[in-house]
Order: C-alpha cells, then sequence, then structure tokens
C-alpha cells in the first residue's frame, strides 16, 4: 500500500505515466538552427553594409593653432629605444613628432638635419633612463612633458620670445620585452 500512495497519481488510477527521453524533438532543434543561422545572416549583412576598414591617407598635416597661425608636424625620431628601469629588458618602439609654426618651419628643418644624431641621442637618453611607469602612462603625460622641455630648449624660441615647438605628439610608444 506504501509503493502505490508513493506513485504518481496516472499511474495509482491505472494511466501510463509519459515517458520522460532526455532527448530534443526534431522541431526543436530546426527551429533553434533557423533562429541562429537567421541571426548568423542579419549580422552578416549588417557588417558589409556599414562596417569595413576606411580609407587611410598620408598626408603633411598643416592646421591653424588657437592664434590662428599655421602649424606642421615634423616627424623627429621613429625608433626603438631600450629600457632596464624595471629590472627587466623592454624595448619602446616609439614615434616622435611635433607641430612647429610655419614661421619656425625652416629654422627647425635645417637645425633638425645638421644636429640630427645629437637630437637622436638625447630623446633616446631620456627613453633608458624614464621610470617604467612613465612609459606605460596612458596619454604620456610625463614622456611629452619631458619631452617638449628638451626639444623646447634644443631648438630655442623664436624672435617673439615664444619656444618654436609648439606641441609635441608620441603617436606611438609600444612596450616589447626583451629577452632577460
Amino acid at each position: 500500500m506504501a509503493d502505490e500512495e508513493t506513485k504518481a497519481p496516472e499511474q495509482a488510477e491505472g494511466g501510463a505515466a509519459p515517458e520522460k527521453s532526455g532527448k530534443l524533438g526534431l522541431k526543436t532543434i530546426i527551429m533553434v538552427g533557423a533562429l541562429l543561422g537567421g541571426e548568423a545572416a542579419v549580422v552578416g549583412v549588417a557588417m558589409m553594409m556599414w562596417a569595413g576598414p576606411g580609407e587611410v591617407q598620408a598626408e603633411i598635416v598643416e592646421t591653424d593653432n588657437a592664434e590662428g597661425e599655421l602649424v606642421s608636424e615634423l616627424m623627429i625620431v621613429s625608433d626603438r629605444f631600450p629600457n632596464h628601469q624595471s629590472g627587466k629588458i623592454w624595448l619602446w618602439d616609439t614615434e616622435i613628432q611635433i607641430q612647429v609654426k610655419q614661421k619656425d618651419l625652416e629654422f627647425v628643418e635645417r637645425l633638425l638635419e645638421e644636429r640630427n644624431a645629437e637630437i637622436k641621442t638625447g630623446v633616446s637618453a631620456l627613453w633608458r633612463n624614464a621610470h617604467h611607469r612613465y612609459l606605460t602612462e596612458p596619454n604620456l603625460e610625463t614622456m611629452t612633458r619631458q619631452l617638449t622641455e628638451y626639444l623646447a630648449e634644443t631648438f630655442g624660441e623664436s624672435a617673439d620670445g615664444l619656444s618654436r615647438v609648439h606641441k609635441v605628439l608620441i603617436p606611438r610608444c609600444v612596450g616589447l620585452p626583451g629577452d632577460g
């Protein structure tokens, strides 16, 4: 009698209990597959219509600064600099550019050509002696400030008493762990 009470009500009355097999029905699998296929098609069409790489064109950039003067960008150095300050060897793949007012462009280009090795050596010394945390700052504020000071001293002031270096730009500074 205890066995009869523990049986499901359908079984107790003599009805057959529905069997549960744990398998998904063919209909369910087909519906899920169709939904996933439809979603993939919609995403694929949307990506083809709206996404994709844009065109990249390199050109000499000349813009107006806050004073309305034309500004040009000059490449100072594009090189890899070693740094051992963290206790490990790091190579920093770096590109440094400066913005120069149009009136100072000729002087800065000439000085850059005449003292190229000296300027690269000074920049390299900044990178070799920098603390690792300076090189990993999100906006490289410390390195930009140090470079601005060094390059402003190197290129000097124009006739109006302002620095010939309008702005220092570091578009690339990627650390690569070295062997050590």
